[in-house]
């Protein structure tokens, strides 16, 4: 099933379109399988994060607009808001793709899709699809450290052997709105310089407007950014990685309990 829905726009606007893609899957009538959201147009970005606390939002584009300011001498620009939008669209991403359990979207409770405008107002499109696939799905837990980087490759490995699956795809789901899953590094030193450099980005600091904590409220910039999924390919009963490439469930709040999980299929 593929569906077009567009929407209004404010400038530097924000609007969470969960709702209308559970819709989607509802009336898809899939049981088992993954939805993809995809966004069209350059200026724009997709995001999973929380959408409870409008201030929370709020934060995640001042902090887009910090480390990516609209500028005047952008080399290919029809202006400013329009070349620094297509910059932090290419940077937080446009598409996703989730697991779908029992009919539902695999979402965490304050979890969300978010569309992000960075130039606008417009009219503008999102594209979800639905595919029914048969899941073996699994369920994990990470005892997450402040700020931590927790390699979970090796469960991944474990369970696409136990699945039996020779060749398919493998997707790894997070349901945090302060935690993140990376293709980063297998090295400790190359996780904790990524980390470094994520909280250099967005410092953990007193003066976020939503105000739960300093380390929460830098949590949900910091997950709506790097992001909460990843699909990776099987082949010859393995997930496909490159050497030294780990994935890395990535605690930007906590200590925390927290969960992921794995879902295996047939090509």
């Amino acid at each position: 099933m593929f569906v077009e829905k567009r929407l209004e726009t404010a400038f530097r606007g924000y609007r969470s379109i969960t709702d209308e893609v559970k819709e989607a899957v509802a009336e898809s009538g899939v049981e088992e399988g993954i939805c993809t959201v995809f966004l069209p147009e350059e200026e724009t970005g997709l995001s999973i994060t929380s959408f409870w606390d409008e201030r929370g939002l709020l934060d995640l584009l001042d902090e887009i607009e910090r480390n990516i300011p609209a500028r005047v001498n952008y080399k290919n620009q029809f202006s400013p808001f329009n070349a620094s939008g297509r910059v932090k669209g290419a940077v937080v991403g446009r598409s996703t793709t989730l697991l779908i359990h029992g009919g539902k979207l695999l979402l965490g409770s304050s979890q969300g899709l978010v569309f992000l405008e960075f130039d606008g107002p417009r009219e503008r499109r999102y594209c979800i699809q639905v595919e029914a696939r048969k899941l073996k799905l699994s369920r994990h837990q990470v005892n997450s450290e402040y700020m931590g980087m927790h390699d979970v490759t090796p469960m991944i490995r474990d369970m696409v052997r136990e699945s039996g699956v020779k060749e398919g795809s493998c997707h790894i789901s997070q349901l945090h709105s302060t935690a993140g899953l990376l293709l980063g590094a297998a090295s400790e030193a190359e996780r904790i310089n990524i980390m470094d450099d994520l909280e250099r980005m967005v410092p953990t600091r007193a003066d976020f407007k939503h105000r739960e904590t300093a380390s929460d409220a830098g949590g949900h910039v910091k997950t709506a950014i790097t992001g909460s999924q990843i699909s990776l390919a099987v082949s010859g009963g393995e997930p496909v990685l490159g050497e030294g490439q780990a994935v890395i469930f990535a605690e930007y709040d906590g200590p925390r309990p927290r969960t992921y999980y794995i879902g295996i299929m047939d090509k």
